[in-house]
């Protein structure tokens, strides 16, 4: 595990990817080799050695057994059992997110266009996600599987109406799906501000101080948003965010503590219109 010490290199793990097909690690995890690259006198990254859901990489980084550092959602209780580096790494793309549907559900939802509406059809979720407390705060339908992979077959299947993904995973996603009749819906976005953050064990300061201070350099020369582009902005452009009906709504899981929305930290569909 890592210690709390500079003077030598330290082997850091983050949670393997759940599936082969599962691209959300992608950009993550690039970040993070970014850091390495930079400070590779003092850690060298490993992925676990077995695939983990999220919740538990989550209790085993709490627990400080075989888990260094962990992307996720920021949410009030997260941050009380860990430590969190509070930039969003993905300057807050997840929370803009684009429909997944089954293809033959598109005149369904070419009729929505309000919360209202949409919270009467049933969307997918992952069960240990705060995703799901989220729309249910705002009083929308949700029903959740016990695994990533699940959800886009209850979507094929029609066991769920929708399943809400970030930007910056729907069409890998779709891709890696092909073969079960999905689809983006063509003109609906939802967004609530959301933070996916590095989280490190309490007692990490050292590797959180690490991360903090090369995330916030990274942000400075600009090499962060070069990356970002790098991933993403052929995702943003594809997702016409301009001629899209945007569905706000409230995310009371953020904690007051995230960066604030003047701080350059964040996306704006504006940068790329």
């Amino acid at each position: 595990m890592f210690v709390n010490c500079a003077s030598a290199q330290q082997t850091v793990i983050y949670p393997r990817a759940e599936s082969a097909t599962d691209v959300r690690s992608s950009y993550p995890l690039a970040l993070l080799q970014k850091c390495e690259q930079q400070y590779s006198d003092r850690f060298k990254l490993l992925p676990s050695k077995v695939k983990t859901q999220q919740s538990r990489s989550l209790r085993q980084l709490e627990a400080d057994k075989d888990m260094d550092v962990v992307w996720a959602l920021t949410d009030q209780q997260r941050e009380e059992a860990l430590l969190p580096i509070r930039i969003p790494i993905d300057r807050g793309l997840i929370g803009w997110r684009l429909l997944l549907i089954n293809s033959n559900k598109q005149l369904i939802f070419d009729k929505v266009s309000t919360a209202e509406q949409l919270s009467k059809l049933v969307a997918g979720q992952g069960h240990d996600w705060p995703d799901v407390d989220v729309l249910k705060a705002n009083h929308f339908t949700v029903a959740s599987s016990s695994t990533y992979e699940g959800l886009f077959h209850m979507l094929a299947r029609e066991h769920i109406d929708y399943f809400p993904r970030a930007i910056s995973e729907v069409w890998p996603e779709l891709a890696s799906n092909a073969h079960l009749g999905l689809t983006v819906q063509s003109k609906l976005l939802i967004y609530y501000p959301s933070a996916l953050y590095y989280f490190v064990n309490k007692k990490n300061v050292w590797l959180a101080d690490t991360l903090e201070t090369c995330l916030s350099q990274a942000t400075e020369d600009g090499s962060f948003k070069t990356l970002f582009d790098e991933y993403y902005l052929d995702f943003i452009l594809r997702a016409d965010l301009k001629n899209r009906t945007i569905i706000g709504l409230d995310n009371p899981l953020l904690p007051a503590s995230a960066p604030a929305k003047d701080s350059g930290y964040w996306f704006t569909p504006e940068e790329y219109f």
